[in-house]
């Protein structure tokens, strides 16, 4: 019976705290509501990237060029692409391993990476103009919309915070947009808790 109170309580007590923090983060001090929401980065992220790579297809369709320079920029590209991979898995094996792991495969060496970029530097010289055109014409499209420049025009009076609900990675923060109001600031009231909650 004592095992079945001192559960209740515990429960009771959970529920109890719980409900403080989903008041303390609905609430500002003055007792209004903030005014915040979800929203997923990596979803918005992603559409803006198609939006860019099919603007840049039609960029692409619209050049007439020879089916010899199409030829030299498909083995540009393919060099390109077998560099890029060496230069993550070069990255990759450089990174801490969690305890227990194994790190697979083979790094390359410092003389293959060089003799592969310099074959990547071969292969552009002769289109170098087209592949200098494109990748300009890609930053442009890149730069011209931004997660974060639609969310604050989304939200424009609307919210006062937006929080990313796609799983964080590295450091990277989760707030997308913070208006240049005062937003309530759960952190203290959470440390509070915990340390409440961890009391002998």
């Amino acid at each position: 019976m004592k095992t079945y109170l001192l559960a209740a309580c515990l429960i009771l007590t959970g529920c109890s705290r719980q409900e403080a923090v989903h008041r303390e983060a609905k609430t500002e001090p003055a007792g209004e509501p903030v005014r915040w929401a979800f929203a997923n980065k990596r979803d918005i992220d992603s559409a803006i990237y198609q939006w860019s790579r099919d603007k840049m297809e039609e960029v692409k369709k619209a050049e007439t060029l020879s089916p010899q320079v199409q030829e030299q920029i498909r083995q540009y590209e393919a060099l390109e692409s077998e560099l890029m991979r060496k230069r993550m898995d070069t990255m990759r094996f450089r990174m801490p391993l969690p305890p227990g792991a194994n790190a697979s495969g083979t790094p390359a060496t410092d003389k293959e990476y060089e003799a592969l970029a310099q074959k990547v530097a071969d292969a552009k010289a002769p289109i170098a103009d087209i592949i200098d055109r494109r990748s300009k014409q890609a930053s442009q499209y890149q730069s011209q919309y931004t997660t974060e420049k639609l969310i604050a025009e989304y939200v424009k009076n609307r919210f006062d915070l937006i929080v990313d609900s796609s799983d964080e990675h590295m450091s990277r923060s989760a707030v997308l947009y913070r208006s240049s109001g005062e937003v309530l600031d759960i952190t203290d009231g959470v440390i509070k808790l915990f340390k409440q909650s961890v009391k002998p």
